[in-house]
């Protein structure tokens, strides 16, 4: 029989992970041992493991799984210092509290579920949580014991909390903090044709700030539709395992920059804080905040963080004629300082990437790869007729519309063979 309150003593005594301690497993797991209705419970047991299983993969012991997740996606002190690169002793009083609040979770980890409190009416439930397999099982954590090595190396090399799970953010303003996007573009450099030159700058790059040595940040500017987006949203995919993490932020939340920055500095992996569209018209001043973090600012720019944004224009603030009017009747005597004061953004982003729109001849070239990657059996010269025709009724040629040509044409060609 198990030992319900050494049980219960596990939970009660973490430090380091005291998180865990209010994670609902947890809480129904206190029921189950505690209440008068166990059944119901357990029934709860059931359902939130199974539901994890489902969303997460998890295949074996849902339980010592999902006890295993806890521990490796949980942010503490400790696990800060294993993100960032620090070495633990057997001496180290962190590291030894840390250590005992493993040893608690990896024993309760071992709980056999048909065991439980009044799961003999529920045995057959018990049992195929102890040896589950979900619909699509996914490769990840098994049901191996954890200790305090593997997990100081699975930080070391992942993070902790939800930068080991996540690649791509977004700041929440009302709550100030991260939160991770579920679901992000999964775009590599392998999709995109075309704009070699500006993709390997942009790439080397990101490879010198990885790697520790001084960086740019970067304004990607062109034409609508010319891969500039997905260009940087490829850089995490890229690199994600080298440890580079991508923070979307809106134009709105310039101004909050600071906050943002502090989420970020003491964190062991490198950041682009990427903002899409950038331009602002000539009343706005949040470009202000954001001209002062680039270069000069009282606090500055942490080493772990770069800024590459996307613009339509290279002078991201809206100019008037007014700026350049050099009639001494009528001008602004600062005109030159309203001026630069305009282009002072544009100049601070170190490198400027320019993605000009596609020559016909580049047009086609972008549509007859996509074609090829995507098994459409039309000759190049059928590709580029039809390809041509659609941009005449669509936006213009850019990669976008040939990306939106070759997902139209693959449909047609599934209704022709049908």
């Amino acid at each position: 029989m198990q030992d319900y309150n050494r049980m219960l003593d596990s939970i009660n005594s973490l430090t380091i992970y005291k998180n865990i301690a209010n994670d609902k497993i947890i809480k129904i797991l206190k029921r189950v041992l505690t209440d008068e209705d166990n059944l119901n419970a357990l029934a709860d047991l059931t359902a939130f493991l199974v539901k994890q299983a489902e969303e997460k993969g998890f295949s074996g012991n849902l339980f010592k799984n999902y006890i295993n997740h806890l521990i490796i996606s949980d942010e503490n002190v400790f696990t800060l210092f294993c993100e960032n690169n620090a070495h633990f002793s057997g001496d180290i009083s962190l590291g030894k509290l840390a250590q005992a609040d493993i040893a608690a979770l990896t024993e309760l980890a071992e709980t056999d579920l048909t065991q439980l409190p009044d799961s003999r009416f529920m045995m057959d439930a018990m049992e195929l949580l102890m040896d589950y397999t979900p619909v699509n099982p996914k490769v990840g954590l098994s049901s191996e014991t954890l200790n305090i090595n593997n997990i100081v190396d699975f930080h070391r090399k992942n993070g902790c909390g939800d930068i080991s799970i996540y690649r791509v953010f977004k700041y929440r303003s009302d709550k100030k903090a991260l939160v991770g996007v579920e679901h992000p573009d999964t775009i590599t450099f392998d999709d995109l044709i075309g704009y070699t030159a500006q993709i390997s700058e942009l790439r080397d790059n990101t490879e010198a700030f990885l790697q520790g040595f001084p960086a740019n940040n970067i304004l990607l500017v062109g034409a609508r539709g010319t891969g500039k987006s997905s260009s940087v949203k490829a850089l995490v995919n890229a690199y994600h395992d080298k440890g580079l993490r991508l923070v979307e932020i809106t134009k709105e939340q310039i101004a909050e920059l600071p906050d943002i920055l502090k989420l970020l500095r003491p964190r062991g992996r490198k950041f682009i804080v990427y903002i899409d569209d950038l331009s602002f018209d000539e009343n706005e001043i949040q470009y202000k905040y954001m001209k002062s973090l680039l270069e000069g600012g009282s606090e500055g720019k942490p080493d772990n963080v770069l800024f590459y944004a996307t613009s339509n224009r290279r002078h991201i603030i809206q100019e008037k004629w007014s700026d350049r009017n050099t009639d001494s009747t009528v001008a602004d005597i600062h005109t030159a300082d309203t001026l630069n004061e305009k282009l002072s953004l544009s100049d601070r982003f170190g490198i400027t990437i320019t993605y000009s729109k596609p020559t016909p001849q580049e047009y086609v070239n972008i549509a007859v790869g996509l074609a090829k990657r995507n098994g459409i059996t039309l000759s190049d010269e059928e590709i580029k007729q039809a390809a041509l025709r659609w941009e005449l009724n669509q936006k213009g040629m850019s990669g976008r519309t040939a990306k939106q040509f070759i997902e139209n044409l693959m449909w047609e060609e599934k209704k022709k063979r049908n």
